[in-house]
């Protein structure tokens, strides 16, 4: 019997607004450089890959690596662009509300799982910014837990970050459902971990309102597999 639930961020509870790209554009704009958002999405998905990301994280190392990914971004940059100050500008931009808003179903389906008496954690590869916008977008008071890797000190797919949100849930993995859209940091992780997992695809069936109906199915009775 599914006890608790954890969700992933960003592609499965909100996402951004326009998009990554748009939200770099928009901001690169204000800097009198107009650069299509095409550009940002393409240049950003290629220096993200660009840039290893550890497992065993800490607040320092999860700063440097995001400043290490835009700086990237920025070098492809035509023109002379101030990175400190550009990198200061589309860092906080993304811990604002407008950056943001929620998958289509997940404030319905988030007070579904309250009304259950489920316990639920987000559980995001993000960091301090997300609580902002969780809180903007009402989504902060639906769940009990909301865990980084600044705060957890190990990111996804990692074993221990999946394993402190059981015990904050007060669940067993063999009793906990993540919910993600990473096939590899989410379900991947979550099975490995032990947990029951439900890779999310963003505008394509189980929608995040029929979790609700998938708890009841007899494949979450069973022990997870990896």
């Amino acid at each position: 019997m599914i006890r608790a639930l954890t969700f992933d961020a960003a592609g499965t509870l909100i996402r951004p607004v326009p998009s990554y790209g748009g939200v770099y554009s928009r901001v690169t704009a204000e800097f009198g450089l107009r650069i299509p958002a095409e550009w940002f999405a393409e240049e950003f998905a290629r220096a993200f890959r660009a840039v290893p990301w550890p497992l065993e994280t800490s607040p320092e190392i999860e700063r440097a690596q995001w400043e290490k990914v835009v700086r990237r971004l920025h070098d492809a940059l035509p023109g002379d662009l101030d990175f400190t100050r550009w990198f200061r500008a589309v860092y906080s931009a993304f811990a604002r509300k407008e950056s943001w808003t929620p998958e289509p179903g997940a404030v319905e389906t988030l007070q579904a799982l309250r009304a259950l008496n489920l316990r639920i954690a987000v559980l995001s590869n993000w960091d301090e910014r997300l609580f902002p916008v969780l809180e903007a977008h009402a989504l902060a008071p639906l769940v009990d837990r909301i865990l980084i890797p600044p705060h957890t000190g190990w990111r996804k797919p990692a074993p221990e970050m999946f394993a402190e949100a059981c015990r904050r849930l007060g669940s067993h993995p063999a009793e906990t459902l993540h919910v993600g859209d990473s096939p590899d940091e989410d379900i991947a992780g979550a099975r490995a971990a032990g947990l029951h997992a439900v890779h999310y695809r963003p505008g394509e069936p189980p929608a995040l309102t029929r979790l609700v109906n998938l708890l009841h199915s007899p494949l979450l009775a069973q022990k997870p597999q990896e």
